[in-house]
């Protein structure tokens, strides 16, 4: 019996590993530059590694190539193709280095691209003879012996050819010199890369029914500016002289007469993508998924892909480690901030190279793709703040919308807190996200790839946190009550502990008790367009705010005296239980915080009163969307339990043809609650 159940398990074994293998060498394009030819350190210049078992093929080599590839480990003898789109520098200037390495490795290559190509690689070698022959004799070889390692050639009209076992076909396209995209089919998988274009009637044909067509990504809207994407129509197949690039009318066109199942736009002028107002423009034309490339990007996508701020990433990276909480490694970078305070204009500003002052989690990771790097952050805050009439919310709670639209503050390390997290219940049939339902970043049920600190690295190489920063706290003397931080709206914030009379600092310390609670009960949802199952705190709407359950009010905060104000003062608290850091704000917060960016100023005032005079305001409302009950309120004027068109107000009004499922000319609390996205 044990000889049959060790049969067993060697056999279970050796297919677990030969579809691992398989896997992992299937036909993938991974994204090694995102960018464009304006310098940014978040994205390297254009470039596409293109994978299929052992064959691997380089499609352009912008600025920063060499180094993405380092850090895949990939060793430029291991290409086995390298071809261009076209010749402009940002996708060819990295080409010389890589072209004279990979005759120093001895490897096959297989080089093309459109006109030009074969002169440009006989340039080179007139140009680095003398470099080339020196090298080479140090391992007894010359130039004439190591050019039989390589084919170029002219890529002129549509043909195909292999590299290995990948079918590699091409097409011209229209862009301001000649240009050719290309498809790479194998194991019965397809991608095809654009290239820089204007719109192409080849293209289409050429991308019929990819799985992925990766394409220059112009009319892309930045994260944080309004601007109008453009839609100007080019006639089939014309080549227009003044642009150089798609809009998103046209890129969108092109994909939705392709029929490609992915449309990854890739080529960015800037970091930060506003996904959401882009893809409404994209979604007039095309209805398949749209992805924004970042460098490293791998495709296939993997599970765990999302967005975060704007751009489109994935927590989950089988070629990095996995990421541990409790993994604890020193950086070489210094943390560097300073806080001062300019009297004459009432304000406090933070300066902060954003890299923390305590140990970090092992970064980058599955969890977490991303590098730490420096940052030059500069936050300027209301020095002596007053409470405002109404609460800002973290999170933007309209109607049709909740995706984060502040950060909190920031630690007296530099570090923000960054509470929020732009990731939510996606349609189970569709893939749309719910933005109505926000998952909770500290939930165990959630992998954001966090470390030890409650913290992780955005793709811009920013880290932060979303909750207890524990290698800055930890050190905190629990008998005292610690500054931790500074809010966007200029109060303070404190680490848990708080006095036990919130007006007498000589009345002993004690953990304050957050006011949230678990609901009780099921979500509302159908487990299809909005979640189900048991409330677990999973999600943000899984809390609820109860008055006086605890110490602290909405906004986890209270007034009272503490040792940098013993007048008194409006203050938060950071807390280890929901929400932690707070999700909204009882002042008015700088625009310095605004996601999406703002202008360097601290708000307005007038008649401002004395801090101590300040007194918090009860039960503002739980960090929930707008209820039904709520607009009913605000727009039933008739008061018959239901909204009629004539009453609908705003984004709901709108919307209301959509809201309206059974088409009775009237919006009912169940047709909210299962409205679709």
């Amino acid at each position: 019996m044990k000889k049959h159940l060790t049969l067993i398990i060697l056999i279970l074994s050796i297919q677990l590993t030969v579809c691992s293998q398989e896997k992992n060498q299937g036909l993938t394009a991974t994204i090694i530059g995102s960018g464009s030819p304006k310098f940014n350190t978040e994205r390297s210049g254009p470039s596409v590694l293109i994978s299929y078992k052992n064959t691997k093929i380089l499609v352009d080599m912008g600025n920063g190539a060499q180094d993405n590839l380092n850090k895949l480990r990939l060793k430029i003898k291991d290409l086995d193709g390298l071809l261009f789109t076209h010749h402009h520098l940002d996708h060819n200037e990295e080409f010389a280095p890589i072209f004279i390495q990979s005759l120093l490795g001895g490897n096959k290559t297989t080089i093309a691209g459109p006109k030009h190509t074969t002169s440009i690689i006989a340039n080179i070698l007139d140009i680095y003879e003398e470099d080339i022959e020196y090298r080479l004799s140090k391992s007894g070889r010359s130039l004439k012996s190591v050019k039989s390692n390589y084919v170029a050639k002219n890529l002129i009209g549509s043909n195909s050819f292999y590299i290995g076992d990948i079918k590699i076909s091409y097409t011209p396209v229209n862009h301001t010199i000649a240009t050719n995209a290309y498809r790479f089919d194998a194991g019965n998988q397809s991608i095809v890369i654009s290239g820089d274009l204007t719109y192409s009637e080849s293209l289409p044909i050429l991308a019929n029914n990819a799985d992925y067509l990766i394409m220059d990504s112009g009319g892309v809207i930045e994260l944080g500016k309004q601007r109008k994407a453009r839609n100007n129509q080019h006639k089939s197949g014309a080549k227009n002289k003044e642009q150089a690039h798609v809009n998103l009318s046209e890129s969108s066109q092109m994909a939705k007469e392709a029929n490609v199942k992915n449309l990854v736009l890739t080529h960015f002028n800037f970091t930060n993508i506003d996904e959401q107002a882009t893809t409404t423009e994209i979604r007039k034309n095309y209805i398949g998924e749209v992805l924004y490339a970042y460098d490293l990007m791998v495709l296939p996508l993997e599970e765990g892909m999302h967005s975060h701020d704007g751009v489109t990433h994935s927590h989950n990276n089988e070629h990095l480690p996995e990421i541990t909480n409790s993994a604890k490694k020193k950086l070489s970078l210094q943390n560097k901030v300073s806080i001062t305070e300019d009297k004459q204009n009432d304000v406090r500003i933070i300066k902060s190279n954003a890299i923390p002052n305590h140990t970090v989690g092992e970064f980058p990771t599955r969890g977490n793709p991303n590098t730490i790097t420096e940052q030059n952050k500069v936050y300027t805050i209301d020095l002596t703040p007053e409470l405002a009439n109404k609460i800002t919310y973290v999170y933007d709670l309209t109607i049709d919308s909740g995706r984060p639209s502040y950060v909190f503050g920031v630690a007296i390390n530099g570090v923000k807190f960054e509470p929020s997290a732009n990731e939510y219940f996606r349609n189970t049939e569709t893939n749309e996200p719910n933005y109505e339902w926000t998952l909770e970043p500290l939930s165990d049920e959630v992998n954001l790839g966090e470390d030890y600190n409650n913290a992780h690295v955005q793709p811009n190489g920013e880290y932060h946190y979303h909750g207890t920063p524990t290698g800055l706290v930890e050190g905190f003397d629990k008998t005292k009550m610690t500054l931790v931080g500074w809010a966007a709206d200029g109060f303070p914030m404190y680490y848990k502990m708080g006095y036990k009379d919130p007006m007498d600092a000589n009345s002993g310390v004690i953990q304050l008790k957050s006011s949230y609670t678990l609901k009780q009960g099921e979500r509302p949802g159908n487990g299809v367009s909005a979640p189900n199952g048991t409330y677990s705190g999973k999600f943000v709407r899984d809390y609820e705010f109860q008055k006086n359950y605890g110490d602290l009010d909405t906004c986890n905060a209270r007034t009272g005296v503490t040792p940098e104000f013993p007048n008194g003062t409006y203050y938060y608290i950071v807390s280890d239980e929901f929400p932690s850091a707070s999700r909204c704000f009882m002042g008015t917060p700088s625009s310095d915080f605004k996601i999406g960016g703002g202008k360097s100023k601290a708000p307005e005032k007038q008649n401002k009163p004395q801090q101590s005079q300040q007194k918090p305001r009860e039960n503002q409302g739980a960090i929930t969307t707008p209820n039904f009950t709520n607009m009913l309120k605000k727009m039933d004027s008739n008061n018959d339990g239901k909204i009629s068109e004539a009453e609908a107000k705003g984004k709901l009004k709108e919307n209301f043809k959509n809201r309206d499922s059974n088409k009775d000319g009237f919006i009912t609390e169940n047709e909210m609650n299962r409205r679709k996205r």
